[in-house]
């Protein structure tokens, strides 16, 4: 593609440069690069290239329509389900694959949701006829949501006179709730790790193998700190207690929405764990500003914190660069707002060597715009994943073409 403004993300911006995809990967990027002999050249003047976007938390190929619960598949029966694998289910001809793909998404992170411990996710690229090519990288991280303490509804009790307590005797209760839910996931945490021991004692020889439990084997490498843990906290208390936790039992920490993230930037910042923002939210009190969502993403960044932008959807995933803008309208520097969608997730989930920038080596996942990408009135005209044109036909697209001349 030559004569294109290069946005590299990981450098400077290049432009009227020239990159060229070769084998599924980047194998030139600059200003004077020369075009292979016998290659498709693509004029790119006037056009501006982004690496492939990158969604950091979604349920992208798990969920069709929300409304209609055959076509959801996020969670399992029972609230603890580490074996359960995202990349199992993923839906690989889903209709929002193609919609987000065509909006310069390249790749996502497919997540379970539900329950004290939801499962794995997955990496995927947003091209593929099954769920094994759409796969990156499996697992990415164990997914576990925070206890609150909050009780759940009880269905059952609907009709009934609602028991009348003080505030003081429902914040007891809260914290109850929530002592019991953390020693249960820490008992669970030390059930694993001993039953990884014996598998390891197993393996060399040492002890009879264990009986087969694939909950705890699954559990065991989050135990031992080799599989990241994406815990999902949005309270500035439950934030600080999932940091305490992750501390007291070794886990490698990611904040999953961190709506109150800003409220605890210092110790987010000290302990170095990353959060997966969602910018397009309410605040969370009434005390709030009514931008504190929008302006969450810009005060991390201020105070050094790590962190990734996430549309945490599946309809919604095509709106990811909007969410990065709307927080770079609120504090957010442009350059690190871009950076939020592609680097900085690679970076989080430890393939920033294979995407994310655009850089010799990298997979030739490229996004060709007709202008800024974070702006709703550009265009993207091509994208390429792993070097290969994909098409920009989604269901709106033929809904288009088939109503646009209705008398």
């Amino acid at each position: 593609i030559k004569g294109a403004r290069l946005v590299t993300v990981s450098g400077a911006t290049i432009e009227k440069g020239t990159i060229v995809l070769s084998g599924g990967k980047i194998a030139a990027v600059g200003t004077d690069v020369a075009v292979p002999g016998g290659a498709k050249v693509i004029d790119g003047s006037g056009k501006t290239i982004y690496p492939g976007l990158i969604d950091g938390l979604t349920t992208l190929g798990l969920v069709e329509i929300g409304s209609v619960p055959g076509s959801v598949d996020t969670s399992e029966v029972g609230d603890v389900n580490p074996h359960a694998k995202a990349w199992v289910a993923v839906h690989a001809h889903s209709e929002l694959l193609p919609v987000a793909r065509a909006n310069g998404l390249t790749a996502a992170l497919a997540a379970p949701q539900g329950g004290l411990i939801s499962g794995q996710s997955a990496l995927i690229r947003l091209t593929g006829t099954t769920p094994d090519a759409l796969t990156v990288k499996t697992p990415v991280a164990m997914h576990i949501n925070y206890p609150t303490g909050r009780a759940p509804f009880d269905f059952t009790r609907m009709f009934e006179e609602p028991e009348l307590k003080t505030f003081e005797d429902r914040q007891k209760e809260k914290k109850k709730n929530q002592e019991k839910e953390l020693k249960r996931l820490a008992n669970l945490l030390e059930e694993a790790k001993a039953y990884g021991a014996a598998l390891e004692a197993a393996k060399a020889g040492q002890a009879a193998a264990p009986k087969p439990d694939l909950p705890m084997e699954a559990l065991a490498p989050v135990a031992r700190g080799e599989l990241p843990v994406i815990m999902r906290a949005d309270d500035e208390a439950d934030i600080r207690g999932a940091v305490k936790f992750a501390g007291e039992h070794g886990l490698e920490l990611v904040i999953a929405g961190g709506l109150d993230a800003w409220r605890c930037a210092d110790l987010l910042k000290e302990k170095d764990v990353p959060v997966l923002v969602n910018v397009d939210r309410l605040p969370r009190r009434e005390s709030d500003p009514y931008d504190a969502a929008y302006a969450n993403a810009g005060i991390l960044f201020k105070a050094g914190v790590r962190f990734a932008i996430v549309s945490d959807d599946a309809s919604q995933a095509r709106n990811l660069p909007y969410e990065a803008a709307m927080a770079s309208a609120y504090g957010l520097p442009v350059e690190a707002a871009l950076r939020s969608i592609t680097l900085s997730p690679a970076e989080i989930f430890g393939v920033a060597k294979r995407m994310g920038s655009l850089e010799v080596g990298k997979d030739a996942n490229v996004v060709v715009a007709t202008g800024d990408i974070l702006d709703h009135r550009t265009q993207v005209t091509d994208v390429f994943i792993d070097g290969t044109a994909q098409s920009l036909e989604t269901k709106h697209t033929r809904l288009y073409q088939q109503f646009k001349d209705r008398q």
